[in-house]
């Protein structure tokens, strides 16, 4: 019977391509590429090496005081292994499925591992922001949408003057399509920081999580009256070793940078806006270490299985979809 548990998983995530969400199925660290963990096969693998910290799938986590907030659900357990990161280098955070009606900000932060991250435990963590996008007012455009448009990917930069170190590498995408039901797809990576100065943030620019979002009021995106929103968080710790004064002007630049329409030929992710889906409860947590295979190119993603995540249509909220679709975009 155990042995029939991955042809289970991948039947499953088959039927389950047309509804599926989306994870960082590969992370490339200063030119360098490594997989992500991939739930649907390394989960029932053993002796897996990963610089990313084990998902269970391509859910979302949707309970803001949830530990697996930080992580992700099994994201407290380290991987094996941790990619060397020059500071001032460049992180692209692949993802493999990202549907375009799932609309939100995108973030990543660093936390300090204290030593060694192979041995460290999220839990009690200081965050600090690298890099948030959130709406784009003058060009109508969410965050997700400008992923969705440079294929299915995020690039964010390791601040310049950041002390060397051992360091969680937090990525994250918020889906805002369900009302008041906001669903969180975090994922961490262990680096190690080289080079760079002795820079370390400090005071407002260190954030718990959870906590992050407990005070966070999250817009009806389809409404007709929306035009606005606010990045959540503390200002963006700069390479300078500062803090920005606007975290949300960086964030507008960055997303006026890209075309709101994907191209159909450059994305993984879903081209067209399916109707709103409805919230999902949280994932379970994983049970096993994530499996030993040397970094991949990019030339192997479409070995990763589909996903087995859902949504269920409303189909009261679709005609919102559309109407947001042909207004904002």
């Amino acid at each position: 019977m155990f042995s029939l548990l991955p042809v289970v998983a991948v039947a499953l995530s088959v039927a389950g391509v047309v509804n599926g969400h989306g994870y960082v199925h590969e992370i490339t660290v200063g030119g360098k590429s490594f997989p992500g963990f991939a739930p649907f096969t390394d989960l029932y693998e053993s002796g897996v090496s990963r610089i990313v910290r084990p998902i269970p799938n391509d859910g979302p986590v949707t309970n803001v005081g949830d530990a697996s907030l930080a992580c992700n659900v099994g994201g407290e357990k380290p991987a094996k292994l941790v990619a060397d990161a020059a500071a001032g280098s460049k992180v692209t955070f692949n993802w493999q499925n990202w549907p375009s009606d799932h609309l939100g900000p995108v973030s990543t932060y660093m936390a300090s591992c204290n030593g060694d991250c192979t041995k460290f435990n999220p839990s009690g963590a200081k965050w600090f922001k690298i890099d948030a996008a959130g709406y784009d007012s003058s060009s109508k455009q969410w965050a997700s949408a400008k992923l969705v448009a440079d294929g299915a990917s995020w690039t964010s930069t390791i601040p310049s003057s950041l002390a060397a170190g051992d360091y969680l590498l937090r990525h994250e995408i918020i889906a805002l399509h369900s009302v008041g039901q906001p669903q969180f797809y975090p994922m961490c990576a262990q680096v190690k920081v080289t080079g760079g100065g002795n820079k370390s943030p400090s005071g407002s620019e260190l954030v718990s999580i959870p906590g992050l979002y407990d005070s966070v009021q999250w817009p009806d995106i389809w409404s007709d009256g929306f035009n606005s929103f606010k990045t959540p968080g503390p200002a963006v710790f700069i390479s300078t070793g500062g803090s920005s004064s606007d975290d949300n002007a960086s964030s507008s630049a960055a997303a006026a940078s890209s075309s709101a329409a994907p191209s159909p030929s450059s994305t993984k992710a879903s081209s067209s806006p399916s109707s709103s889906p409805d919230a999902e409860p949280s994932s379970t947590p994983a049970t096993s270490a994530a499996p030993a295979s040397s970094p991949q190119s990019s030339s192997t993603r479409a070995s990763s299985p589909s996903s087995t995540g859902r949504c269920r249509t409303n189909t009261k909220r679709h005609s919102r979809h559309a109407s947001f679709a042909k207004r904002h975009h």
